[in-house]
């Protein structure tokens, strides 16, 4: 110990010795990192030479070409397979590229590939966003326009991690991307929404991180197309393109997103088919073969002294003018080290043997290109035995990524314009809706998860789908027919497609949206693509750009359609004589929650709510029950919300409070039987017009055979009131045993009598139905996705305390508290379609609101506003019967009042619960009380309900 350390006090002196050690811990940690490093590279270091010199000219020449393959199932006799065979065994090639297929159709076949080839593969592919660029069921990522449009390099470097990872689990370990071309051309037909944006800054900077992203993952990145494919107008699949920009506007533009990948370690750098005369002075030579492009500016100006990949030779820009055995000699003469995609290996192979022969090429010149191609199998640990490190089914489509996918599609999403305010739309409102599905290019484009997001949310959706192929009568029938929608969505998939030409819609495609565009009804136009599409529909009201088809960007679309996300995207380019560059119009998501705290317009009507305070006190004194919560809810606010009293009548009783949780009786009929009825209706795996036959074979004799759902629904089926099965039997098949067992009061429809005996069946059949227990039915459908966390059957025990008491039960002899009041719910466990459910007020005021807001609450929708319109409304079955499907209707003297109205509904519970629900005035009332404590003889509750139903109505409407 040093002298120094002595002489400090015994704490600090400890405290510097622990600090010491880290240091001294962390030093030979690092230490030992580099020289694991160190040897590492040396191993690799010691692989590439002696690998170099093993390697025979044959099979140097071999490692300079990858020909491409599908991910399909390939029979080893097929003449694909023989074919790839022998490109790996006769030629002795450096790699493969993947296209088009299937996970594991393409990861068994890499993995087979691999195994036959002398040398380790590059398996490389085009994963612009991500697998699903080119395999199907993979993550679907957005484009690289839709990301550069949310201006964050999180995104981008997000979208490489995701790349690189599934990649990898395919056995992919190249990816042809990013795309660094800067897209300043609107007419460009081959770049478009592959390019991040026309902004070379944005373009470096969603680049590199997409570099570092892939690369970090353990795949190599590569920038394309160099020296920048951005200001083109032709296509280089079709022919060869000439970019007419001067070096110094090359230097100051194209070349920035190249320098910054090059900063950031890319492995590798795809050259493009198209000519550069300011760069070449021959504007017939494409850049690939151009010594002074590849060479002089990329290697020597930039510095980049990774691998050279060319563009794919089958492409007409480079093919139209070349020989591909010249070209690809062309290609290493100008500095590139892989000739990519021949349309014949063995041409290209001989072609460069020959020019060894004849002195084009020297023996040198293959050497640095190989070195550097062993180099880079060696940085992606190639050189090394290789092993499938994760199953792919663990890898490949991960939830996790899938949601983060869909996170950047969102963040994308722009509002172009927007004249009329019609974005978003409030889904509360919106009855129907008439999709068209504009297809550029024909009726095979994939809509499928724009429309399925459409149905997941509107009531009443059509689709129509409208391309090239479509005739004027098609057309006129449709613009006859939207005039009638309460929302026109027309949604373009005007996408770019390499090797059509083809930019922008079809001009017939596009007369066509400019008739909708004069329509009165909404119409709010989505382009799923290219966003240039509006130059040639100038007079669209509401524009809204994706960037991108993607699944996630389809879904997003629709999002930000109806407000469940904030709008935040800026225009990656400038759409001429429409919006600059960074333009785009935010909009706040839509709130469909119920509003906690009043706003200020609201104010008048929570004043006069306060004469709810002195009328629960007095009804508190008057010992009508001991305590209860009241919640007022008024378009969609919160206006009233008070507890009162105590749980008991001792003044030792604890405070009632908004959280309590009561004993909802029969409102488990419509909160948890009736919603899940509802859902399984809309699923068609429920009718109301199913008999009982149906579920219960041998229900027959005494008209039983005639009972179907709806009489259940409606306590017309033609069971007793009540008869007390809880004395002599246990158990729900008992119990539905015996009701199917009970002789009929009357003739099934020639009355109502309301019963739990019907909806007790109507549980065991929703039971059937959903495979489940209706406590686990009721909270996946219904009360999970509303958060509402405090509303079940069978509460635990912990939740006593804050649970009110209901009677001091002669059966069972003791209070009940926290166990289902009614004595059948009892003996059937505590789940019952009747009885048994426990909740809040807060809890019930949501459910409310959803149903208000046409069964949508916060943006999720958990039945259709028709579906609630069904149920609600008055049956008239049979004639003269108040009630609805599961609900009640006002009537005379019913606990709603007097001054409901005639569209609302509601439902009591004999414990002393309520609620009521006026959709004319967008008005509910949950009235919560436990009104059968200490004794059910307590029967007062009912002038009660029917006084709290006035008053609010009299308050809101400025009578009191």
């Amino acid at each position: 110990m040093s002298s120094a350390l002595r002489h400090l006090p015994s704490g600090v002196r400890a405290g510097c010795i622990v600090l010491l050690s880290i240091i001294l811990a962390s030093y030979a940690m690092t230490a030992q990192t580099k020289a694991s490093s160190a040897k590492s590279a040396s191993r690799s270091d010691s692989w590439v030479k002696k690998t170099l010199r093993q390697l025979t000219i044959s099979e140097k020449v071999g490692q300079l070409i990858m020909p491409a393959f599908r991910g399909v199932y390939l029979n080893d006799s097929s003449p694909e397979f023989r074919e790839l065979a022998g490109d790996l065994q006769k030629y002795q090639v450096g790699g493969l590229i993947l296209f088009a297929g299937d996970v594991y159709e393409s990861a068994l076949l890499i993995e087979k590939l691999q195994k036959m080839s002398k040398m380790p593969l590059f398996i490389a592919s085009d994963f612009e966003r991500g697998a699903s660029f080119r395999i199907r069921n993979t993550v679907s990522l957005p484009w690289n326009m839709a990301i550069g449009a949310t201006g964050d390099e999180h995104f981008a470097y997000l979208q490489g991690q995701i790349t690189a990872r599934e990649a990898r689990a395919l056995g992919v370990n190249w990816v042809f991307a990013p795309v660094l071309d800067v897209n300043n051309n609107p007419a460009n037909p081959v770049i478009n929404i592959r390019s991040y944006g026309e902004d070379p800054e944005l373009v470096a900077r969603m680049g590199a991180a997409f570099v570092r992203g892939a690369q970090e993952g353990g795949v190599m990145a590569t920038g394309k197309h160099f020296p920048g494919h951005g200001d083109t107008a032709t296509d280089s699949h079709l022919e060869l393109p000439v970019v007419s920009a001067s070096r110094a506007r090359l230097g100051a533009l194209e070349w920035v997103p190249f320098r910054r990948a090059i900063e950031a370690g890319v492995q590798a750098i795809m050259t493009a088919h198209l000519a550069v005369p300011a760069l070449e002075g021959d504007a017939e030579l494409p850049a690939t073969l151009s010594e002074r492009i590849m060479k002089g500016v990329l290697r020597e100006e930039l510095g980049f002294n990774n691998l050279i990949v060319t563009d794919s030779f089958k492409m007409a820009g480079l093919s139209d003018g070349y020989w591909i055995g010249d070209a690809a000699v062309r290609a290493l003469q100008a500095g590139a080290d892989i000739i990519l995609d021949p349309p014949d290996v063995g041409v290209v192979h001989q072609a460069l043997l020959s020019a060894l022969q004849n002195g084009r090429l020297s023996e040198e010149r293959i050497n640095r290109s190989v070195e550097r191609i062993l180099r880079a199998k060696a940085w992606l640990g190639l050189s090394q035995k290789q092993k499938r490190a994760v199953a792919i089914s663990r890898e490949v489509a991960d939830p996790e990524w899938q949601r983060q996918a869909q996170q950047m599609a969102e963040a994308g999403i722009t509002l172009v314009r927007d004249v009329k305010q019609w974005i978003p739309q409030d889904l509360r409102r919106v009855r129907s809706v008439h999709a068209l599905m504009i297809l550029s290019r024909d009726q095979q484009e994939d809509t499928a998860a724009f429309q399925e997001a459409l149905r997941e949310r509107v009531d009443s959706v059509r689709f129509d789908r409208i391309s090239i192929t479509s005739q004027d009568e098609d057309w006129s029938r449709t613009l006859r027919e939207v005039r009638g929608a309460d929302l026109v969505v027309c949604a373009a998939f005007a996408r770019v497609v390499t090797g059509s030409g083809q930019v922008g819609l079809p001009e017939r495609l596009a007369g066509w949206m400019q008739e909708l565009s004069e329509l009165q009804n909404p119409v709010v136009a989505v382009a799923l693509g290219n966003p240039y599409i509006i130059q040639q529909v100038p007079q669209l009201p509401a524009f809204l750009c994706t960037f991108s088809n993607a699944d996630v960007s389809q879904v997003a679309a629709v999002k930000a359609l109806f407000g469940e996300i904030p709008i935040r995207g800026k225009l990656p380019v400038t759409i001429p004589d429409v919006a600059p560059v960074r333009a785009g119009e935010t909009r706040e998501g839509l709130n469909q929650r119920l509003v906690l705290v009043p706003t200020a317009d609201l104010q008048p009507v929570v004043e006069p709510l306060r004469a709810l305070d002195g009328i629960i006190e007095e009804q508190i004194r008057e010992r009508v029950f001991p305590g209860a919560v009241v919640a007022v809810g008024y378009r969609s606010q919160l206006v009233y919300h008070k507890p009162f009293g105590r749980l008991d009548y001792s003044s030792a009783g604890k405070p009632v409070s908004k959280t309590t949780v009561y004993d909802l009786a029969s409102l488990t009929k419509v909160l948890a039987a009736t919603p899940v009825a509802m859902h399984f209706l809309e699923k068609g795996e429920l009718k109301l017009e199913y008999p009982l036959t149906r579920y219960y074979p041998d229900f027959h004799g005494q008209n039983r055979d005639k009972i179907t759902v709806r009489h259940l629904l409606t306590h017309s089926a033609g069971f007793p009131a009540h008869l007390p099965f809880y004395k002599d039997i246990k158990g729900k098949s008992a119990f539905v045993k015996k009701i199917l067992q009970t002789p009929l009061e009357y003739e099934p429809g020639s009355k109502a009598v309301y019963s739990d005996l019907g909806i007790i069946l109507l549980g065991d059949i929703l039971e059937k139905i959903g495979g489940d227990s209706l406590d686990h039915l009721a909270r996946r459908i219904v009360f999970e996705p509303l958060g509402m966390s405090r509303t079940l059957f069978n509460p635990p025990r912990n939740l006593r305390p804050e649970t009110a008491p209901t009677e001091n039960d002669p059966w069972r002899g003791r209070l009940i508290r926290g166990e289902v009041h009614d004595e059948n719910a009892y003996a059937m466990g505590g789940v019952s379609a009747h009885a048994g459910l426990f909740g809040t007020s807060g809890d019930l005021a949501v459910f409310c609101q959803m149903l208000l807001n046409g069964g949508i609450y916060d943006h999720k929708r958990i039945v259709k506003a028709g579906t609630i319109r069904r149920f609600t409304m008055r049956q008239d079955f049979p004639p003269g019967s108040s009630r609805a499907l599961g609900w009640d209707t006002p009537s005379a003297n019913s606990s709603a009042g007097d001054l409901f109205s005639g569209e609302s509904f509601g439902h009591t519970g004999f414990t002393g619960t309520s609620i009521w629900i006026d959709p004319t005035r967008e008005l509910f009332v949950v009235l919560l009380t436990n009104r059968v404590h200490p004794t059910r003889e307590n029967n007062r509750i009912q002038q009660a309900r029917r006084l709290v139903a006035d008053t609010v109505v009299k308050a809101i409407e400025g009578r009191l």
